[in-house]
C-alpha cells in the first residue's frame, strides 16, 4: 500500500468520525513509511536504528534535529499501534492493510445506543 488518492479515498470514504480518518490517514502514511525503510522480509516493523538511518536520509528532515526527534517519537508511537493492529490478526504489522487499519479503528469506536 502506498499512500495515494485511492488509499485516502479508502479512508475518507469510511463511516468513522472525521478525527479518527485523519487519525488513519497518519498511521497509513507511517505503515507507508517503514515499508520504504530498510528492514528484513519477515514483516517485522524497522528497528529503531533503521528508522533514525532513513530519517538522516531525508534531507527535510535531517535538517532539523528538534523534528528528527519529534517525527521519531511518532514513528515509535504508531509503531506501537501497528503491533497492536497486527497481532490479533495473526499478521505483522507490514502485511497490514489499509482495509485492516480501518476494521481496527471502527472495532475501537464506542458503539451507539440501541434504541429499545
Amino acid at each position: 500500500m502506498s499512500i495515494d488518492a485511492a488509499v485516502i479515498a479508502e479512508i475518507d470514504a469510511s463511516l468513522l468520525p472525521s478525527r479518527e480518518r485523519h487519525h488513519l490517514r497518519v498511521l497509513a502514511h507511517c505503515l507507508d513509511s517503514f515499508r520504504a525503510m530498510e528492514h528484513d522480509t519477515s514483516g517485522a516493523l524497522p528497528d529503531a536504528a533503521s528508522r533514525r538511518r532513513w530519517c538522516e536520509q531525508q534531507p527535510i528532515v535531517a535538517e532539523d534535529p528538534a523534528f528528527m526527534r519529534n517525527l521519531l517519537a511518532q514513528l515509535e508511537q504508531a509503531a506501537q499501534q501497528l503491533e497492536a493492529v497486527a497481532e490479533p490478526l495473526g499478521r505483522r504489522p507490514l502485511e497490514l492493510s489499509v482495509g485492516d487499519l480501518i476494521a481496527s479503528a471502527a472495532a475501537q469506536l464506542p458503539s451507539s445506543p440501541q434504541p429499545g
